[in-house]
């Protein structure tokens, strides 16, 4: 991989989106960016798509991301991850086996998945590996949000492979040194088990605050240990890993100690404390800046292979050029053919940035043209949006914040947050741009999670008609 490159990632959570951009230079990978904001649930489709597809766009922008460098990881709970233990002579047809033997390992039929796997070990007459199984539709329906927002990932994963990839390259372990990993966010917990650098444990439980702590001790105690001697190190981050279940996890006899996730050989930003919270989050971008230890993805096979269409056409020029030449050269020699190759292998690829520079510009102009048909539209309307959009920012409170609006000729509708939704119907109502204003959902409170701490919001959403014959004072 070059020395200087970056990795964006994307965390898919229960009711929280995660990025994090990451830049490799020589000796170091530097943590530029760690965000997380909530979002509602995936079963409120519609808010779940405009807001995460917003964020995307939002973060891609601050830091002037390529959108050819993002890689995603989605929900354990969306995925079945078995431990596989098979004869040697299925190492040759391992994906096939696999394939085949889907409803076996999942309840679901061979044709509704995407898979991938992971060799852990191989002995003498049998394998030792990892499979990750996820319902097609499940996996699409990310695709087809990234799509909107132009990414064509280059993984997706699950967090507890991105922060093992991200504890491995932190902590090369030795051969007998036992670590036990906790990712605490409720209402799930994970923990995953390594003998050295063979992974050899997981488990995903459903878990409440209030026995989260036993819950996770008593987990710890089914496990197959094969090397006693070695007292394991507790390593616990998570979006609620707090001190009282750290405080539960030292009470285990037999223990090295309870420490936060190793991260010496990465620079952090000022915002470092949210990385315990979001460490597996971290790791997902790995695939972009290194070749992780668990190079594990649950992409379409048709898309791991990335072919670039000026490649194929550069292809398809150079056999025709060099067949065009062996024909009108039959008689000459060997030497003058590699020559005459050469030379034009050279002029293709002097050419191809001047192929790729045109491409780029056509791009532009399409997305310039959509623009300016949007901005005339607009022009064009008996009521200005633009007057409607001005007259909302002046009426609205800074500390409110809208994520979705909505306006079809006669009525606006307005989703946001604020410190009291309340006052924002009188404050909007005032205006001579709206009548009938009213809620359109009851207020609800909801707790986000900030570099600056804990705040609580409302949620509101607060339709009005648009009163054309008023004007703005």
């Amino acid at each position: 991989m070059p020395l200087f490159r970056s990795g964006f990632g994307i965390d898919f959570r229960p009711n929280h989106l995660v990025f994090t951009l990451l830049r490799k230079s020589p000796g170091k990978i530097r943590v530029v960016d760690c965000a997380i904001h909530p979002i509602p649930s995936e079963e409120q489709k519609e808010e779940w798509e405009t807001q995460a597809v917003g964020l995307i766009n939002g973060f891609i922008l601050k830091h002037g991301i390529k959108r050819d460098v993002a890689s995603v990881a989605i929900p354990r709970a969306k995925t079945v991850v078995r431990f596989i233990r098979l004869p040697i002579a299925t190492r040759e047809n391992l994906r096939k086996v696999l394939e085949y033997e889907t409803p076996r390992y999942t309840p679901f039929e061979k044709e509704d998945v995407y898979l991938d796997y992971h060799l852990l070990k191989e002995e003498k007459e049998w394998i030792s590996l990892i499979a990750v199984f996820a319902k097609k539709s499940d996996i699409d329906t990310y695709l087809s949000l990234l799509k909107k927002v132009g990414i064509r990932p280059l993984s997706i994963q699950i967090p507890s492979i991105a922060g093992l990839n991200l504890f491995t390259f932190n902590r090369p372990a030795g051969e007998k040194e036992v670590s036990v990993l906790f990712d605490v966010n409720e209402p799930y917990f994970e923990m995953n088990l390594m003998e050295g650098t063979v992974w050899k444990e997981s488990f995903h439980l459903p878990t409440a605050p209030e026995d989260a702590g036993l819950k996770m001790v008593e987990t710890y105690q089914r496990l197959r240990v094969e090397t006693p001697s070695a007292k394991p190190n507790f390593f616990i981050f998570g979006f609620d890993a707090d001190e009282a279940l750290v405080a539960s996890l030292k009470k285990i006899d037999g223990i090295n100690g309870v420490f936060t996730p190793p991260m010496d050989r990465m620079k952090l930003p000022g915002n470092s404390s949210l990385i315990s919270k979001a460490y597996a989050s971290v790791g997902i971008p790995l695939a972009g800046v290194i070749q992780p230890e668990i190079p594990l993805t649950l992409l379409p096979t048709e898309m791991k292979k990335r072919e670039r269409p000026i490649g194929k056409f550069l292809l398809i020029l150079s056999i025709s050029l060099a067949v065009l030449i062996g024909v009108l050269q039959g008689g000459k020699s060997y030497y003058q053919y590699r020559d005459e190759l050469r030379y034009l292998n050279e002029e293709i690829k002097k050419r191809k940035p001047e192929v790729e520079t045109v491409e780029k510009l056509q791009k532009q102009r399409e997305s310039l043209s959509k623009e300016l048909a949007e901005l005339e539209k607009i022009h064009s309307e008996e009521i200005s949006k633009i007057e409607m959009l001005k007259e909302l920012t002046r009426l609205l409170p800074p500390t409110a914040w809208v994520w979705n609006l909505k306006y079809n000729g006669k009525e606006v509708e307005i989703s946001g947050f604020a410190d009291s939704a309340s006052d924002l119907i009188s404050l909007i109502d005032k205006s001579p741009f709206f009548d009938k204003v009213e809620f359109m959902a009851p207020v609800t409170k909801e707790r986000q999670v900030k570099p600056e701490g804990a705040l609580e919001k409302e949620r509101f959403k607060i339709k009005a008609r648009i009163e054309a014959r008023k004007t703005s004072p």
